[in-house]
């Protein structure tokens, strides 16, 4: 395999160097963007057969850039009713929490949610809230809980979780789940199961799954080629979880909902936008 100043004629073989050009420029975005050479080695555990086919999973891939995940929680934020950041102006006491506990991801959207909106001065600290401090907080019809959380897939972690939610809000105050993506099905089961109010920058309908009836860009045989490809990938999810397969990723990491060739990093696959950095 060459590398990154290496024989093009090399590369030539697995994507010309327009494709490998077009799609390291589009892949900027990603926290360790993939170069020349990991997408090659990438192509290269491809039957030569299949090339055209992982070609088509490259073009499919959205990555979304921390510039787009401020934006969209500005937006987002900006449209709550009664929120201002005039204090004159603000309907009602205002929280935000991010969503589940340390190490999980709504803690670390909490603080690009933070950022993205101009509330890291210290005059704001008070606003910010962990899920535990919500019950002193004596919540009542007049105040808003807004919840922070990057992406659902199928909405089950957010449905698992809001028992917990309703148990420490106790009380009618408007909750919010804000969020940088989600699917229709995840908002449909979001909606069905709690009384969260979803507001998400990008929604994800049937045509996101590869493997879905409504995605034309894989036709059935090239959807077989990719679940056996997944089952070396991710043999317990060769779809992604929930069999979502998507192909999104997020500036910070890679939703599990996404096809495991895409992220999986272990001995048996290297997918170019890995969830963990280094091999497991």
């Amino acid at each position: 395999m060459a590398g990154e100043g290496g024989d093009d004629a090399e590369w030539e073989q697995l994507a010309s160097s327009e494709q490998l050009e077009a799609w390291v420029k589009r892949f900027a975005g990603y926290r360790q963007p993939p170069t020349k050479d990991i997408l090659c080695k990438w192509l290269s555990r491809f039957q030569p057969e299949h090339l055209g086919t992982a070609h088509k999973v490259l073009d499919a891939v959205i990555v979304v850039s921390e510039r787009e995940i401020h934006e969209g929680y500005r937006d987002a934020l900006t449209a709550l009713p009664g929120w201002s950041k005039s204090a004159a102006a603000r309907e009602g006491r205002w929280f935000f929490v991010g969503v589940g506990g340390a190490g999980e991801s709504g803690p670390a959207m909490l603080r690009m949610f933070r950022e993205a909106n101009g509330l890291t001065s210290a005059q704001w600290q008070d606003y910010f809230k962990m899920p535990r401090e919500l019950p002193r907080l004596a919540l009542t019809a007049y105040d808003h809980v807004v919840f922070v959380d990057d992406f659902a897939g199928t909405g089950r972690q957010i449905v698992s979780y809001w028992p917990l939610m309703q148990e420490l809000v106790a009380s009618e105050a408007s909750c919010y789940l804000l969020l940088t993506a989600l699917t229709n099905d995840a908002e449909r089961s979001i909606q069905d199961n709690t009384e969260l109010d979803v507001r998400a920058r990008l929604r994800l309908d049937a045509t996101a799954n590869v493997f879905a009836a409504a995605c034309g860009r894989f036709d059935d045989d090239e959807r077989l080629v990719l679940v056996d490809y997944g089952k070396t990938a991710w043999p317990s999810h060769p779809k992604g979880f929930g069999d979502c397969g998507l192909t999104l990723i997020l500036s910070h990491k890679t939703p599990n909902n996404t096809i495991p060739i895409l992220h999986a990093n272990h001995e048996h696959w290297e997918g170019p936008f890995p969830r963990n950095l280094l091999a497991a």
